[in-house]
């Protein structure tokens, strides 16, 4: 037999060699009933189970800690709060006690149960921790059976992975039948640099255990059997990538010009220390981007001034000197916290329509600025009056202190339109090429569909 190709989505870039582990999603069911009185030993295995995959995950999540990989240890743990979930214990009892189900068949369709409900959810913070879900009642099932993960060096095929599996496996790529690429697994394997493809579909199960393939995730393809001269190039791929880390490393403290000899000052995006501290390593002059909601998308209510300013003089600290610039809250769509849910207003709107919520942010961001060079960027600007208005409440703020510099984001067609008068009103500007890329285009960056950004009617 030749080659054959699949095609997929692209989550994180990458290539691979290797031969294939494929985990199996479902499983089958033990047909054998277990009789009452061997029921609440099954009850406890399955307890244990999900006991252990919680302190596997916090192991997971320490590991990443460690590595400074705080945002990535977050979405782990939120694993450890789903194996105590009542609800979800509940389903278990009930499929044991109830249906005389065996400890791992139960563990496993409970928490199908409970995924397949989160994912019915219109919510897309909610709905994308179905993948989680599952991810969990599959550690816990395997550990309720006995059984260990094992694809270390290998090319995982799945269904689906959860963030902690991904973290933990060991592979040198991952091929998912379902997934997307804004999952909590694919958000893991980018940080990691692990190549992964998505959505290829169930014919993926085609591939068998042990057989050997190219993982080319940059160009969203899966090649099975390849030929000789194939796996060669896709080891030299690698090899290249390691070349190019390697020379980054070497280059990254240099000043950056342009080939014409224009000085470019380049700064990093980060949210959390970690991220500060490795974006310095890489050679950024500063923080260009302090995503301020990050850290609240659980919370039950606007966040307190101590609460916001002990989280950003963490991350702003080392910037002593240096460009900081944190935008305001931008809630809204994907990033909706559970007090906001069902309000449309989003961006800079719906801090005007919060008066307190936004003088107690202003607050904050002056207060945790210490010596770094402070900037703050309003999300989703789209007339100049809205940057008078905070810069109002600024002033109020500042009570005489000097003024760190506020700025727009410019990512809407509106603000593109009032471009010249939000400038006036503004002492810098920042592009939104996303959001603005996506209403020009009238894309869904989410979409599998690609879309031409070096579209004219984008770079006009």
């Amino acid at each position: 037999m030749g080659e054959l190709t699949l095609h997929g989505v692209t989550a994180a870039p990458g290539v691979a060699a290797g031969r294939v582990t494929v985990l199996d999603q479902v499983g089958a069911a033990d047909p054998r009933k277990v009789p009452p009185d061997e029921r609440p030993s099954h009850l406890e295995q399955a307890r244990l189970a999900l006991a252990t995959a919680a302190v596997e995950l916090e192991v997971i999540a320490a590991g990443l800690r460690a590595s400074g990989r705080d945002q990535e240890a977050e979405i782990v743990e939120t694993g450890v709060l789903m194996a105590s979930d009542p609800g979800l214990i509940a389903s278990v009892e009930s499929y044991v006690n109830d249906s005389g189900m065996q400890a791992p068949d139960a563990i496993r369709l409970a928490a199908d149960e409970h995924a397949d409900a989160l994912a019915r959810i219109e919510d897309p913070v909610l709905s994308q921790r179905a993948d989680d879900v599952r991810s969990l009642g599959r550690r816990a099932s395997a550990r309720a059976a006995g059984l260990k993960p094992g694809a270390a060096g290998s090319i995982v095929i799945a269904s689906t992975l959860g963030p902690a599996d991904v973290a933990e496996l060991g592979a040198t790529g991952i091929v998912l039948a379902g997934g997307g690429i804004t999952a909590h697994a694919a958000i893991v394997a980018r940080s990691l640099g692990l190549p992964m493809l998505v959505g290829v579909g169930p014919e993926v199960f085609g591939v068998r255990d042990g057989e050997e393939v190219v993982l080319d995730a940059g160009q969203a393809m899966l090649i099975v059997r390849p030929e000789r001269d194939r796996i060669a190039a896709a080891n030299a791929a690698v090899e290249l990538e390691r070349q190019a880390r390697q020379t980054s490393i070497a280059r990254r403290l240099r000043a950056a010009t342009t080939t014409d000899g224009h000085r470019v000052t380049v700064l990093a995006n980060a949210s959390t220390l970690a991220e500060v501290v490795e974006g310095h390593e890489q050679g950024a002059e500063g923080i260009g981007l302090v995503r301020s909601e990050l850290p609240f998308l659980e919370a039950r209510s606007w966040p307190t001034v101590e609460q916001q300013a002990g989280l950003l003089s963490l991350v702003l600290a080392p910037l002593s000197d240096r460009i900081a610039t944190v935008r305001l809250f931008d809630f809204g769509g994907d990033k909706t916290p559970p007090f906001l849910r069902g309000t449309a207003t989003r961006g800079i709107d719906l801090l005007l329509e919060a008066p307190v919520a936004l003088r107690a942010q202003l607050a904050a961001i002056v207060d945790a600025g210490g010596r770094a060079r402070l900037r703050i960027l309003v999300p989703m600007v789209t007339s100049p009056e809205q940057l008078q208005a905070v810069r109002a409440t600024l002033e109020i703020v500042l009570e005489g202190r000097p003024s760190p510099l506020l700025g727009a984001m410019i990512e809407t067609s509106e603000a593109v339109a009032a471009a010249p008068a939000i400038a006036a009103a503004s002492d810098f500007l920042s592009l939104g090429t996303n959001d603005l890329t996506q209403a020009i285009l009238g894309t869904d960056r989410d979409s599998a569909r690609s879309a031409p950004v070096t579209s004219p009617a984008v770079l006009r």
